[in-house]
Parts: structure tokens; C-alpha cells; sequence
């Protein structure tokens, strides 16, 4: 069984959803679930609408209303034109995605649990669609509804599947399906609580929801289908030179996304981690494209090697000063705890004796009210508009003929920081925002092209 996940440029248009249909049908193991996100754009287009309710602006509600009717609508007709009833299953959906946001408006509040409801109908409209496109192909396919198959707890926005739980109802409600030979096809990033209440996955949540029915389904292979040709090693948009990785380990997949790429996100390959089984990361727009494999062999590696340059901007150095005057530990406490209640997990925390330094990945506009939130804990200095280069790969420190090529390619760059990741899997270069793509491009050159 293979678990086969679709984003929303994959499924961004009629034509789309029909070479998706395409790849699916051809696949040479026919015993298939297929996830799906939002149509692209979609997403976005919800969270406006809830931005929109809340300040009762009905009409200007109703127009993106009125622009996702006809975008969902029209990808239907295209897709199964003679087939009326189809069309208006899929305007009831819509209707009550109305409703939810009508009453969101008048009553001038939205809950977690409410915008959750909201949020996942971008993952059921798609899958309605997609499972028309399958059966237009000439396969067997049917709906299953993800707040039905996946389990969660209450942390509405970012919710937790329960394996336990999940494993259950998808062995009621997903494998009887494949056993016949239908391809159940379900809405990625929703879930609901054992109460039945609609849930959300958070960000990456597609991609978690395929690894998770991997594991409890004991799928061979999670294929994530998506825009680019697979990991790379750098950004092709910064890096001209940037070539495919054939093969990966996952410790390094995660500690790539970590650093800034943004093909997979490090929560929602987890599963396939504790499952041990192997993802493939594929171009929905060139199918016969190879791709990156990302399994648990290829970390075994005992070479010291480099894959890739990750790079991020967008970042700040907060540093908290006590003087002594606080336990080291304690201060940390406080302040991951205050960070935390705001949702922000920082990249890396070091403390000492008279100091404790944070660097995070938080826009402008959150800055203020966090610092703010953090008075009390030290006197506080920071530093913004920075970026992180780094270097990813197996025993980064341990050759002394790449740390040699590293020197060269930082010698015109200055560092404000160096950051050694876990099991010398990575290491990081703090530099000032201006200095990033640069410096990603030097590192690539010196490390990663044969010609340099």
C-alpha cells in the first residue's frame, strides 16, 4: 500500500486534478490512499474569511464567498459536466460554509474550535473533486472523511492525532476500501476530536496526515506530491547551480526543513520516522521525474559528507541579561514558557552565568508585543534582520578537508553566530539578512559543485 499526498498546486485546476487522476491510475502498485490539500490559494482564502466576519464586513465576506463558489464550481462542471447532483452536493458544502461564517459575523466572535470548522473546508471540497477526477479516469474511488478517519486531541489550530484511536478507525473505514480495489481519498490537515468535533492539523498538516495514515495503515511508501523535483541541494531561486539529492536520510530531511527548506516540514515526516518507512518526494508537474527518496538507511551513513545549504531570513537575536542575579536555568525556563504560550519555538537558546541568547523566527509585527511580554526576565537587547546559512549533512565537523573548504567559502561573510547542530548533523552561520543568499551561494560553490 502506498500513501499518495497532493498539494495544492497538484490539484490547483481542472486540469490539475486530472493529471493527478492520471499519476494515481498509472501507479504500478494499484493499492493506493490518496490525500489531498486545499486547492492552492484556497487556505488563504478562508483565513481572510474569518478575518472579514470578524469585522463584519459582509460584503466584501460574500465576494470571496462568491469567488470560491465559482472557482469550486466551475473546476466541477469541467470535471463531470452531465453530472448535476455532483455539482450541488458541492454548493451544499458551500452553503454551509456560509452559515458558519454568517453566524461567525453576527455574533462578532470566532473560537479555535470555530475557525477549525471554517478552515478545513478548502481539504472537503478538494477531495470531492479529486474523487470525480478518479472516477472520470476510469477508477474506483471513493470519499472518506478525514474528521471521521483521524483522531485528535482539542488543541484546536494544531491539533495531535491519537494513533491509538486513528489506527482503529482507519482499519474500519480506510482498508475495506483497498482490499476491494477503491481508492479511498481523503481531505489532508483535518481530523476531529473524540467528541466528534472538527479539528485542524496546523502547519504542515497535509503532509502529517499522509505520514500518520502511513504508520497506522503499516503503508510500504509515503509518495509526497508537490511543485519541485525533490530536496535539493540549495534553493534553486538563490542557487542556480542547486541539483537534486537522490537520496536522504530522514534526520537530515528534518534538519533541512528546520533550516529553512520548504519541501517537507520537520513534525509531518515523524510518523514515517517512528514507522521507519520511506518517503518520496515527487513533481506532480514532471511524474517521470526521479525525485528524492528519504529513508532511515540513508542515515546510517558512516562518511562524512555534505548535502545541502539551508538558508532562512527573517530572524532575531534576543539576548537577556541577569547579571548572576538568576539562576541560568531558571531565566531559560521563564522565558521558553512565555514563548511558548505565543506559539513560537526558538531555533536555537544558549545560556551562561550572566546571559541567555535566543535567536527566533518571528515577523516584525510580533516582535514588540513578545518583548514586551519578556520584560521582567532580564535586561533585554536585540538584534533583527538576520539570517541563517547552514551547512547539512553526516558528521559535518568531523573532515578536516571540509571544514577547510567551509573556511574559504565564509572568508568574505562576517558571523555573528555559529550553531552546531545535533549529532554534527548541521552547522549554522548567523549573519546579518543582507549577507544570506551570498554566503548560500559561496557555501554551495565551494562545497557542493564539482567544478568550484
Amino acid at each position: 500500500m502506498i500513501v499518495k499526498k497532493f498539494g495544492g498546486t497538484s490539484v490547483g485546476s481542472a486540469a490539475r486534478m486530472r493529471a493527478v487522476a492520471e499519476i494515481v491510475a498509472s501507479s504500478a502498485d494499484h493499492r493506493s490512499v490518496v490525500v489531498t490539500s486545499a486547492m492552492s490559494g484556497v487556505t488563504d482564502q478562508l483565513t481572510r474569511l474569518l478575518e472579514l466576519a470578524l469585522d463584519n464586513q459582509r460584503e466584501s465576506m460574500e465576494g470571496v464567498l462568491d469567488a470560491l463558489r465559482e472557482r469550486h464550481r466551475g473546476v466541477a462542471v469541467e470535471l463531470v459536466p452531465e453530472d448535476r447532483g455532483f455539482v450541488e452536493r458541492l454548493e451544499e458544502r458551500l452553503r454551509d460554509l456560509r452559515v458558519l461564517l454568517r453566524g461567525a459575523r453576527l455574533t462578532g466572535r470566532i473560537t479555535p474550535r470555530s475557525a477549525d470548522a471554517v478552515l478545513g473546508f478548502g481539504e472537503l471540497l478538494a477531495q470531492e473533486l479529486l474523487v470525480a477526477a478518479l472516477i472520470g479516469r476510469g477508477r474506483q474511488a471513493v470519499l472518506v472523511d478525514s474528521r471521521e478517519a483521524v483522531a485528535t486531541d482539542e488543541r484546536f489550530g494544531a491539533a495531535r492525532p491519537l494513533l491509538a484511536e486513528t489506527e482503529m478507525r482507519c482499519r474500519a473505514q480506510v482498508v475495506p476500501w483497498v482490499e476491494k480495489g477503491v481508492i479511498p481519498v481523503l481531505g489532508g490537515y483535518l481530523g476531529s476530536t473524540l467528541d466528534g468535533i472538527p479539528t485542524t492539523l496546523g502547519r504542515g498538516g497535509s503532509d502529517l496526515s499522509a505520514s500518520i495514515l502511513a504508520l497506522v495503515l503499516d503503508a510500504h511508501r509515503v509518495e509526497i506530491w508537490t511543485d519541485v523535483d525533490g530536496v535539493m541541494t540549495a534553493d534553486p531561486r538563490v542557487v542556480r547551480n542547486a541539483r537534486v539529492i537522490d537520496q536522504i536520510g530522514f534526520r537530515q530531511a528534518a534538519v533541512l526543513s528546520a533550516h529553512g527548506a520548504k519541501v517537507l516540514h520537520p513534525a509531518s515526516i515523524a510518523p514515517a520516522i517512528r514507522g521507519g518507512i520511506p518517503v518520496r518526494i515527487c513533481n506532480a508537474m514532471a511524474p517521470d521525474h526521479r525525485g528524492t527518496q528519504i529513508t532511515a538507511q540513508a542515515d546510517e551513513t558512516s562518511s562524512p559528507r555534505i548535502e545541502s545549504i539551508a538558508h532562512r531570513k527573517g530572524l532575531a537575536l534576543l539576548v537577556l541579561e541577569h547579571g548572576g542575579a538568576m539562576d541560568p536555568s531558571e531565566q531559560a525556563t521563564r522565558v521558553l514558557g512565555i514563548l511558548a504560550e505565543r506559539g513560537i519555538d526558538p531555533i536555537s537558546l544558549s545560556f551562561g552565568p550572566l546571559e541567555t541568547r535566543l535567536l527566533i523566527d518571528l515577523p516584525e509585527a510580533r516582535l514588540s508585543s513578545t518583548l514586551e511580554a519578556l520584560e521582567g526576565t532580564g535586561e533585554l537587547r536585540v538584534r533583527g534582520r538576520l539570517g541563517m546559512v547552514a551547512v547539512v549533512g553526516h558528521r559535518v565537523l568531523s573532515d578536516s578537508a571540509l571544514l577547510s573548504l567551509l573556511r574559504e567559502g565564509l572568508e568574505r561573510t562576517p558571523i555573528l553566530q555559529i550553531d552546531d547542530g545535533n549529532a554534527g548533523d548541521s552547522l549554522g552561520f548567523l549573519v546579518e539578512e543582507e549577507n544570506v543568499e551570498e554566503l548560500a551561494r559561496s557555501l554551495h560553490r565551494r562545497l557542493l559543485e564539482k567544478d568550484a
